[in-house]
């Protein structure tokens, strides 16, 4: 497929300017897909794919999100089930709404390309990939998954977690890490949302996003982010989650030294 990268990133400034720019989380979701597409490429490149491929790799970065933009100018929220699947929805805005020809124009779409961003874009943000994918579905899929994990990480440290959240820094800091989320962290995968009840679950929500990290390449960029560790680290005020953060911060730091 024929991308001209330049015309993409106009197409997303455009879109993106149909919506409230002053929006602090439209701005947020703004950087946060312009660094997805950056990674995308970075963890590409690291697999020696061709430039056509990597090509493809930063598009499903500027893409996967392009719903959010709609979610939170309705919603106010970033939370799908409180709105919609941001997943869905930006393949039915794209492929069915038709905005895909504004970043690529239809004559040099391919239908092999199209079929693995609709795939990538459809699955980013799921707990668990479908079974049925091919090798090269799923090298894409997981591309854009390790690439949107990489930057959420430092969405975690440069935008307070309770601000997005919408609770209170009280709230945050006298929070609790209840067992499920705990028990979870400790075997290495991503922490399911109806566990998390706390504003400290959703930090250790964050940081075990790094077990289900695919390339070497991506766990190597979150390590030179310098981030993981930081996100967890607070002044909580509750003693037994001030024992347990330690414990985390261990296993984090043997998990990315290994």
């Amino acid at each position: 497929m024929n991308i001209d990268k330049e015309k993409v990133k106009k197409a997303f400034r455009d879109y993106v300017n149909e919506f409230d720019v002053e929006d602090e989380m439209i701005h947020l979701k703004k950087l946060h897909t312009i660094n997805v597409a950056s990674i995308c490429e970075d963890i590409g490149k690291s697999l020696s794919l061709s430039d056509e491929e990597i090509d493809l790799c930063f598009l499903v970065g500027m893409l996967h999100d392009i719903a959010r933009f709609r979610q939170h100018t309705i919603y106010k929220t970033f939370y799908d089930y409180k709105s919609f699947d941001h997943a869905k929805m930006g393949c039915e805005i794209l492929f069915d709404e038709g905005l895909i020809n504004r970043f690529v124009d239809e004559e040099d779409q391919d239908k092999d390309d199209i079929h693995l961003l609709r795939l990538a874009i459809r699955w980013h943000s799921a707990y668990r990939l479908p079974k049925n994918l091919n090798e090269k579905e799923k090298l894409f899929c997981n591309i854009i998954r390790d690439a949107d994990k990489v930057d959420i990480f430092r969405v975690a440290i440069e935008e307070p977690v309770n601000n997005v959240y919408s609770v209170s820094r009280k709230e945050e800091l006298d929070s609790e890490i209840t067992p499920e989320v705990l028990e979870a962290f400790y075997e290495h995968h991503a922490i399911k949302r109806e566990l998390r009840k706390t504003m400290a679950d959703v930090k250790v929500g964050f940081v075990a996003l790094s077990f289900e990290l695919v390339f070497p390449r991506s766990k190597e960029i979150a390590k030179e982010q310098g981030f993981l560790v930081r996100i967890i680290e607070d002044d909580y005020t509750n003693e037994n989650t001030i024992r347990q953060v330690e414990g985390i911060k261990n296993e984090l730091n043997n998990y990315l030294n290994h």
